[in-house]
């Protein structure tokens, strides 16, 4: 049964600095498919280009050379942009709002038919309802997290992507976000997300995509895996570069 594709990226290439002395390439004419339905992990060492990826994904920068599609649009398309729920690596600080206001406004800005009602079952979800009417500022870092991925899943959406959505959580709420995605993934969403959890790329995802130096290496099938399959690629990684 052939699968369909949520997202598609065809020999995406980007080079920062491009004229400068000293370039940085971070993606090199890669291509690859993320299909629908399933929880694929991205990873791979710091500068590898996993970000960068993400954010071509997203439309939130542009590619030099080749094409992403999302449902088969441009990621910039509205009706994509309405499909999308997004967490990105750094968290909104402040002293003056309250997790009320930015979930509302966040709950608003999705197109929640009843925002209300999503904001108090993720907020149950994730045991954050004590927290409803704090600021944002006088959160841990951990519980920050936990709200911004719960704004990622308001209003209902086809698509999620996360960047390092596991920084900062506790044991406990780990295990909270992975029961959560894996229920996700049973009513059809599609998750993307970048982790340097092995342990927990490993246990949650369908697909892992491994990226080095802006290029795709390692593209792995979870369930024909054996455990630990991660780390062992990790450590071949680490070996070849210090081979050099």
């Amino acid at each position: 049964m052939s699968k369909s594709s949520a997202i598609s990226i065809k020999d995406v290439s980007k080079t920062y600095k491009a004229k400068s002395k000293y370039p940085t390439q971070a993606l090199k004419a890669l291509s690859t498919e993320i299909y629908q339905g399933e929880i694929t992990g991205l990873i791979g060492p710091n500068g590898a280009g996993k970000t960068t990826l993400l954010k071509i994904i997203l439309g939130f920068l542009k590619s030099d050379k080749g094409i992403v599609n999302i449902f088969d649009k441009q990621p910039d398309d509205m009706s994509v942009r309405k499909k999308l729920g997004y967490q990105a690596d750094t968290q909104y600080i402040s002293k003056s709002v309250n997790v009320e206001s930015y979930l509302s406004i966040n709950a608003h800005l999705s197109g929640a038919k009843d925002g209300e009602t999503e904001i108090r079952y993720l907020l149950e979800t994730f045991h954050m309802t004590s927290s409803y009417k704090k600021s944002l500022q006088s959160l841990s870092r951990g519980m920050r997290q936990k709200i911004e991925i719960i704004q990622v899943f308001l209003g209902s959406p086809e698509l999620v992507i996360f960047d390092e959505p596991t920084a900062f959580l506790d044991p406990p709420s780990v295990f909270e976000l992975r029961d959560f995605l894996e229920s996700k993934k049973r009513d059809g969403i599609t998750v993307l997300f970048s982790s340097h959890n092995l342990t927990e790329v490993e246990k949650i995802c369908d697909r892992v995509l491994f990226i080095n130096e802006g290029l795709l290496v390692g593209d792995y099938e979870t369930l024909a895996m054996e455990s630990g399959f991660l780390e062992d690629a990790f450590r071949k990684f680490r070996d070849e570069r210090i081979s050099l």
